[in-house]
């Protein structure tokens, strides 16, 4: 454990959807499917599943993005009801589309950090 990365450089890997350990793999096969090891460093990703965890981080912080801009639409009341519920569910589906694999990079870094005994 000579070069073990920082438990910040680990979750930040996460986010990025790539290896806690190394860096450079994938974390994910497809959009948000674990893969079962690293291609690069062959770290087993086996039994680390984040289950609800990243779902519920994922509504957490979109609803930090879409509340705002709600409230914003509707003191400006430039639109109509309608234009407004195109753009505010467009941004949800987007920002929550986006968020969701980085936050299940996020949780399994951790998960990953609980199993290696470092958090």
């Amino acid at each position: 454990m000579t070069n073990a990365p920082t438990t910040l450089t680990c979750l930040l890997r996460g986010a990025r959807r790539r290896c806690p350990a190394c860096g450079a793999g994938k974390i994910f096969d497809g959009y948000l499917k674990r893969a079962e090891r690293c291609p690069a460093c062959g770290e087993s990703f086996e039994g680390l599943d984040a289950d609800d965890g990243p779902a519920w981080l994922t509504i957490g912080l979109v609803a930090h993005i879409v509340i705002p801009l709600l409230i914003f639409l509707e003191m400006h009341a430039a639109l109509l009801w309608w234009q407004e519920g195109l753009i505010v569910m467009a941004m949800t589906i987007i920002s929550a589309l986006a968020l969701l694999p980085v936050s299940k990079g996020i949780f399994i870094a951790a998960l990953w950090l609980m199993k290696k005994g470092r958090i």
